[in-house]
């Protein structure tokens, strides 16, 4: 007889994602507060909000302490990240559901009517043109009229500035030169969460999806984020915030 595995420390997998997501963003709370404030001026203190690409919930968590009335659908594609966000976070007072879907398809976030707002923040850069310019699409039928998309995340200098590009890309990897501390990389944190017994049939899971980022070689400026969102409908579209190609981009529907 087989004994079953011990209960993974969802806490301590949270935890250790934040810190390995830190070393790489050190501005990354300036970002979600920024974020947060954009969702809060445009939408109020209750807005119904969607987190694509959420992983296991760091800026829903951030939203919905900040802004008491919000209520947030969480969407990932990821067993292992959605299981950590689920046991370690729950649904935060009934205000928190995750939803378990590939942004590329046609998801449902609400069945009772559209969404205040889109946020995502780390994710999007992930998707190739044509499949980000389909979610741009997608999101313009899901949110209320006047409803807002933020996205945080690296967008690139259009080709048409390539030497502002290239002097961003310099200083950026000087700054991640820099004493990182004791924060594990990407690779060292996914290793970790193969050997955890207890996440066994979420990585099984994760490997049947073929659930591994594409290469980056295609993926989209800013100027592509523009231009998509304009031709879903989106009315206004600018950066709030920005540290070199680290982004805010606020488009209103």
């Amino acid at each position: 007889m087989t004994s079953a595995a011990p209960t993974p420390d969802w806490q301590r997998w949270l935890s250790r994602w934040e810190a390995q997501q830190g070393r790489y963003m050190p501005d990354r709370e300036t970002r979600f507060a920024m974020m947060i404030d954009a969702v809060e001026a445009l939408c109020g203190s209750a807005p119904y909000v969607v987190d694509l690409g959420s992983g296991p919930g760091s800026l829903s968590r951030r939203l919905l302490d900040r802004l008491p009335q919000a209520r947030v659908t969480a969407i990932d594609l990821d067993p292992v990240l959605l299981a950590i966000g689920r046991n370690a976070l729950g649904d935060h007072g009934g205000r928190l559901q995750w939803l378990d879907a590939d942004l590329r398809s046609r998801w449902n976030a609400r069945e009772d009517g559209p969404v205040d707002a889109a946020v995502s923040t780390t994710a999007l850069h992930w998707l190739q043109p044509n499949a980000l310019a389909a979610l741009y699409r997608h999101l313009g039928t899901v949110l209320a009229p006047g409803g807002v998309f933020v996205n945080g995340d690296r967008m690139e200098f259009p080709p048409d500035l390539p030497r502002l590009a290239a002097a961003a890309q310099s200083i950026r990897e000087r700054q991640e030169s820099g004493d990182v501390g004791d924060a594990e990389s990407w690779e060292d944190w996914w290793a970790a969460v193969e050997q955890d017994p207890g996440l066994a049939a979420e990585v099984a899971e994760r490997a049947r999806r073929h659930h591994d980022h594409p290469d980056h070689e295609h993926q989209a400026d800013l100027a592509t984020h523009i231009q998509g969102l304009r031709e879903a409908g989106f009315a206004e579209v600018g950066t709030i915030w920005q540290h070199l190609a680290d982004r805010v981009l606020v488009a209103i529907r």
